[in-house]
């Protein structure tokens, strides 16, 4: 007999008492069995309980029927769900063509009543045992398959190397997690191969708004997770800003109608001071954050340095809030978040890194102009003799 711990999961769903209980009699030494009277309720424990293997539906059944299942099933968008095996539970009156039917909605077999021991145990080992080995191949897989992103497992063996090089190299790295706001509503409103084509939309606008050593996943239904290796909170604030903007002029738009396309975020980074364990745990900070965000009303970034929520202006189209904190605090954030500045201080980081040669030519010709005000006040007042190459430095770069 099966460990009872270790038992994989089934859901038999029949409106007949009789045939749930004949079906978990035959099924419980080796399966946990869960039982629902009709589609909608074994729709609602499938939602709830993701150790489920297995489905064994029968198809009439007063109220949400088997048909319905199906369709709730396979039109998810959720992976699991579209790969988990259903069996469908015919009646002898069912013809071929019912059969046919059934199958061509999804179904991932069919077995007649009444059915016998054998073969139901057959069903349910063979189809377990195949889904088992497809998910076990799909997890190896690295890349998601609507986005073309890295998956899950992939962002997570990234993170984990990011991680070391920046606790070796004492330097920053932010991760951050990314929320379509009410994707759900959105799928309900424009249908699922829409809101498809706008999720990939979106994952390139992503992309494409980040730098070569980012790395970018498709983590969740509508989640994105970032590292950005070198970038503290004001540098992951301005990508994350950056990215919202370019969404929102995106123009996506269904049947002439635009899209209201919003985002949500959560940001941890690594403390130089008090490094973190693990990569999980960095995560674990940034989901807590994110969660705040979208508990605010969405559209806005959590920090874990201040766990304060920002407007994300780009998306919502909002002012950021004004601050309360005193003139001083006031002027000092506002240095702390100056664009040019940030450049500079990353620029530096990059450099003793040893990473300087991914600063493009152009980002450094403008981050040496922004400083030549200050080396020619310290040639001045230091007396440091640096008059002529001054000039010449200016000459050249325009």
């Amino acid at each position: 007999m099966t460990d009872e711990a270790s038992k994989i999961e089934i859901l038999v769903v029949d409106d007949s008492k009789v045939i749930r209980w004949a079906a978990t009699k035959i099924l419980r030494n080796d399966y946990t069995v869960h039982e629902a009277c009709n589609g909608l309720e074994a729709w609602e424990i499938l939602q709830e309980n993701e150790n489920i293997a297995a489905v064994f539906s029968d198809l009439q059944m007063e109220g949400s029927d088997g048909y319905e299942l199906l369709g709730y099933i396979r039109g998810s968008d959720n992976p699991r769900l579209l790969n988990l095996p259903v069996i469908i539970i015919t009646g002898k009156d069912d013809d071929d063509d019912t059969k046919a039917e059934v199958l061509n909605l999804g179904a991932t077999d069919f077995i007649v009543k009444p059915f016998d021991t054998v073969t139901l145990k057959n069903r349910a080992s063979a189809y377990i045992g195949y889904s088992q080995k497809l998910a076990d191949v799909e997890e190896k897989l690295e890349q998601d398959k609507l986005t073309g992103l890295a998956n899950k497992q992939s962002f997570f063996t990234h993170g984990e190397k990011d991680l070391s090089l920046a606790i070796r190299h004492e330097t920053e790295l932010a991760v951050v997690l990314l929320e379509i706001d009410r994707f759900m509503e959105l799928i309900n409103t424009v249908g699922k191969q829409n809101a498809a084509r706008a999720l990939l939309k979106i994952s390139q606008t992503i992309t494409g708004s980040l730098r070569k050593e980012d790395h970018c996943a498709r983590v969740g239904t509508a989640r994105f997770a970032l590292t950005l290796p070198l970038t503290n909170r004001v540098g992951s604030l301005r990508s994350i800003e950056r990215v919202c903007e370019k969404i929102s002029v995106l123009g996506l738009k269904v049947e002439g109608k635009a899209l209201d396309i919003r985002l949500s975020a959560g940001l941890a980074g690594v403390d130089l001071e008090k490094p973190c364990s693990s990569f999980s745990q960095l995560v674990a900070e940034a989901e807590g954050a994110l969660n705040k965000a979208i508990a605010s009303g969405g559209s806005s970034m959590v920090s874990t340095v201040d766990n304060v929520v920002h407007l994300l202006a780009g998306a919502a189209g909002e002012a950021a809030p004004v601050s309360e904190e005193a003139p001083a605090g006031q002027m000092q954030r506002a240095a702390d978040e100056n664009p040019l500045g940030m450049e500079i201080v990353q620029a530096i980081a990059q450099i003793e890194a040893g990473v300087g040669d991914a600063i493009g030519s152009k980002q450094l010709n403008n981050l040496v102009r922004a400083v030549l005000p200050l080396i020619s006040h310290a040639d001045k007042e230091l007396d440091l003799g640096m008059g002529s190459a001054l000039e010449a430095a200016k000459e050249k770069l325009g």
